[in-house]
Order: C-alpha cells, then structure tokens, then sequence
C-alpha cells in the first residue's frame, strides 16, 4: 500500500460512496484530507472518522457548482495543511432519465453542470496550487456510461463522456508542469443512491446482469483503492488514461454487441 504521509488531498462529494472511501482510504494510506461535501453533517462525519482512526482530516462544506465554495475548500488546505497535491473529482450523478428529446433544458443543463462543470471548476483553481507543489495529481470520476450509453441516459451520458475527453485533454496540458490527470471509470457502485434505488426498484440489481462477467456490482471501497494507486507514486507514469472498474461490464457488453452485429472492429 504506497504511503502518502505529507500528501494532501481534496476530495469532493466525500460524505457517502466513491467520495468517502476515497477520502478514507487516503487517511489511512497517511494523507491530510480535505473533506469536500455539500452536506455539512456528512462531511463532518467523514473527516471525523478520519482522525478518529488516526489521520489527519479537515471538513470542507462545499457546493462545487459555487465558485466561491470551491476557492474556500483550496484556501482551507492552504491554511491548514500548506498547499494541496491531490484533486479528486467525485461530484456527479444524475436524477433524469430520458433522451435528448424527453429531456428539459433545465434537466439537460443541470446534468451538465453537475458532471462536466465541477471537474472544469474544481481543476482550473486547483492546477495553480498543484503547480506551486512541483506537480501533482487529479483524478476524475466518468462513468462506463461515457463509452457505452445505456437507453434514456443522454445527458449523464454524455457528460461523463466529455470528462473522459476533458481529462485527457488536462493530460496533455498539465504534463509540464508534472501534473498526471486520469480518469475511473467505475461501473454500477453499490453506493447509497444505487442502495436506495435497489429498494425501491425490485430487480434493479439484476439489470445488465448478462453484461456483467464478475457477477455483481461493484463496492464504493474497491473504486477508492483505485483512485489511492492513480494518485501514488507507483502511477508515476499513468497520464491521460480513462480506467475501467465495471466489473468487465463494457468488455460483456461490445462482445454482446459484436455478437449481435450491431458493431463492427473498433481497433
């Protein structure tokens, strides 16, 4: 497990799923935490587990569609922790369905800005702080949905499609200064949104069964453990890569797909 004693990482939507084991799992590798989190309690709650297990965290409240809440979440590493060399961009998720047609400007826009927007927001203040350390690192959280659409999904789809793109690009533009930017792309997560749905939704588990090779979905901890080994220094020469965690869900499905006809040789 790579040591990240005199790190310091800020983690958005850190108060439950991919974000708080993140956030955890750094904690324990040795890191100082900024814990990033709209939700005051949650956040709290997160950099408190942190410290309690005997690392070193601090709670940010933080909206990342709010400029300003996001120059204080950078300002509070500043202050307590003396400059930041790590950015995970968690912040996503969508609650539309439908296709391009179906979907509102509002509902549209909202995807969007939630999705792309945050990770454009939260890197352009972060790059500069990330510069000033000699380098660093920021991992952006896509989705499988952004190389493989599911039906009614259009706006999620194509925002985490754009992060894919985007990382990339920041890839390219940030190697001078020794700043790696990849991206995850985790699969279906047993987070508490998915938990919640799961409830609501008799079955939901099952949905793409057949594309899914591993059997199940995947946990919110073995997402973080991913994010932790992008962000060390055993990915030193890890830039511009978009990583699947899905559970072999999109290899499942191409080959379904090849099988079908309804794709041809993507090499």
């Amino acid at each position: 497990m790579s040591d990240y004693t005199g790190k310091v990482v800020l983690v958005t939507a850190a108060g439950a799923g991919i974000g708080r084991e993140c956030a955890l799992e750094c904690g324990r590798r040795g890191a100082s935490v900024v814990v990033g989190e709209l939700d005051a309690q949650l956040s709290e709650q997160t950099a408190a587990d942190i410290t309690t297990a005997g690392g070193s965290a601090v709670a940010a409240v933080m909206d990342t569609t709010n400029v300003a809440d996001i120059q204080a979440a950078l300002a509070l590493a500043e202050f307590t922790f003396g400059g930041l060399d790590v950015l995970v961009n968690v912040c996503g998720g969508t609650r539309f369905f439908g296709t391009v047609e179906e979907a509102t400007e509002d509902e549209w826009n909202i995807t969007i800005d939630t999705n792309l927007n945050t990770v454009y927001r939260c890197s352009k203040y972060a790059i500069p702080m990330l510069r000033a350390r000699g380098g660093g690192v920021i991992i952006n959280t896509s989705s499988v949905a952004g190389v493989l659409p599911g039906n009614r999904n259009a706006a999620y789809s194509a925002a985490k499609g754009a992060i894919n793109t985007l990382s990339r690009a920041m890839a390219v533009d940030c190697a001078p200064d020794k700043i790696r930017v990849n991206a995850i792309m985790p699969g279906m997560m047993l987070s508490p949104r998915i938990l919640g749905w799961m409830e609501t939704n008799p079955g939901f588990e099952d949905m793409g069964e057949q594309f899914r090779p591993w059997g199940r979905a995947g946990e919110p901890a073995e997402a973080a453990k991913l994010i932790a080994f992008l962000a060390s220094e055993d990915a030193a020469y890890i830039t511009g890569s978009l990583v699947p965690i899905d559970g072999g869900y999109a290899a499942g499905k191409q080959a379904e797909l090849m099988a079908k006809g309804e794709t041809g040789n993507t090499a």
